[in-house]
């Protein structure tokens, strides 16, 4: 969800609509044909002049948007056309690309609604991870394990079907990417899952819909706060999927109150995979800054695209109070996305006392904007800014101080995040 929140808007293509020859008695907006081929067109267009990630070297855009345009011509209707554009979305590998209308029949949208991450090692598709306190860990479900089938469909087929006739040979990390949509179903029905522990054990596990798990999330509480190590004097406040709930800035700053006088201070995005703002983002770095501070910056490259004129900024984050001085370490994982990894690179360019601690995270493609099509009333929500590290890296691309994979759930259960971060700051005290 959106760094930067663009409201809704209608895009007018530019496409020029189908000729029509002089004899024609009936338009297809009088008849009520649906025009399949404007309506590509009307998407393409978009994609081509706002989506800030369509130049990249890990998919083939020209044959897969070629591929795609040929069979959305072949739609009959909306609802049609609208499935084959939201599989062409999907083999762009971003959850931040995405069309909609949603139906029961598409899948989770990852990570949001993902209990785990799947991807394929040696040509065994495994759990990479697996998010804490979901139905898939309470089932007993651990990195590491090996999905053999879903539904009973062999893994890599299982991995193909999110595409469909879109994609028919992905790439492997497509296939990844397929996998963990896979594993975490579609968004109106169960799914079994055919699991082989590490042990050898080979069992059938079926898990809800994710839906049920993304409605129980809206209720946790959006920060908490536990103390923590052995002396109970490290402070460990756990943000909810809530940066883009403007109450969390109070909530937050009360959580810091209840910090103060803590030796050190675990801040833990693990669970904040949908978004949110920068208001709420830079309220809760300014705490950890002592001074106005450069925390991430934004490239608008359609800009660029229509004036020839690059357009690049960079934000900034002001001290707020209380301030927290002492050594802070910043978790985050692969369910840390779009907000929460700008508040990671935040944290890492703008707090001198933070060290990050984590695994590769959500890789929500920059700031989110959002769009209605007219001609298949398809909405389409896209990253047009890109977004970078202050030092000039890509948000997607950044590596964690102290990497951790798994970053959720240890093999055997246990928390790998907040382990290494009690480890580090045992080795301050020791030096």
């Amino acid at each position: 969800m959106p760094l930067l929140a663009i409201a809704t808007v209608p895009f007018a293509s530019t496409v020029p609509a189908t000729a029509q020859s002089p004899d024609t008695d009936h338009t297809a907006a009088e008849t009520g044909a649906f025009d399949a081929s404007a309506a590509w067109d009307e998407f393409e267009e978009l994609l081509r002049g706002r989506y800030a990630y369509i130049e990249r070297d890990d998919v083939d855009v020209e044959a897969q948007l070629a591929r795609s345009k040929e069979l959305a011509a072949q739609a009959t209707d909306e609802a049609e056309f609208r499935s084959l554009v939201h599989r062409t979305a999907l083999t762009f590998m971003d959850p931040h690309l995405i069309v909609g209308p949603f139906t029961d029949e598409d899948y989770a949208i990852i990570m949001t609604a993902a209990e785990m991450d799947a991807r394929f090692e040696g040509g065994v598709l495994r759990i990479a991870d697996i998010r804490r306190d979901s139905p898939a860990f309470a089932a007993g479900i651990r990195a590491g394990d090996e999905i053999l089938a879903v539904d009973c469909v062999a893994a890599r087929e299982a991995a193909r079907r999110p595409f469909g006739a879109v994609l028919p040979e992905p790439t492997p990390a497509q296939f990844d990417y397929g996998a963990t949509l896979a594993v975490n179903g579609r968004r109106g029905h169960a799914r079994t899952l055919t699991v082989q522990s590490a042990s050898g054990e080979t069992r059938e596990v079926t898990l809800a819909s994710t839906s049920d798990f993304l409605r129980g999330l809206r209720e946790r509480e959006i920060v908490s706060v536990d103390f923590v190590g052995e002396n109970k004097d490290i402070a460990h406040l756990r943000i909810a999927n809530a940066l883009g709930n403007n109450d969390l800035i109070t909530a937050f700053d009360a959580a810091m109150d209840q910090a103060a006088g803590a030796k050190a201070l675990i801040l833990d995005l693990r669970d904040t995979p949908s978004g949110g703002n920068t208001e709420v983002g830079r309220s809760i770095i300014g705490h950890f800054v002592t001074g106005v501070s450069p925390y991430q910056m934004h490239r608008i490259p359609a800009l660029e695209r229509e004036f020839t004129v690059p357009r690049q900024f960079v934000e900034f984050v002001y001290p707020r109070g209380p301030h927290f001085a002492g050594p802070v370490a910043v978790l985050h994982g692969r369910w840390t996305g779009s907000m929460g990894e700008g508040v990671v690179i935040g944290m890492d360019a703008a707090a001198p006392n933070a060290v990050t601690i984590g695994s590769d995270m959500g890789d929500l493609l920059g700031a989110l904007w959002n769009f209605s099509l007219e001609k298949s009333h398809a909405r389409v929500d896209l990253g047009g800014e890109a977004m970078f590290h202050v030092d000039g890296t890509p948000r997607e691309d950044y590596v964690a101080d102290i990497p951790v994979t798994p970053a959720d759930s240890a093999p055997d259960g246990s928390d790998p995040a907040v382990t290494a971060a009690l480890e580090y700051f045992a080795s301050l005290a020791n030096n």
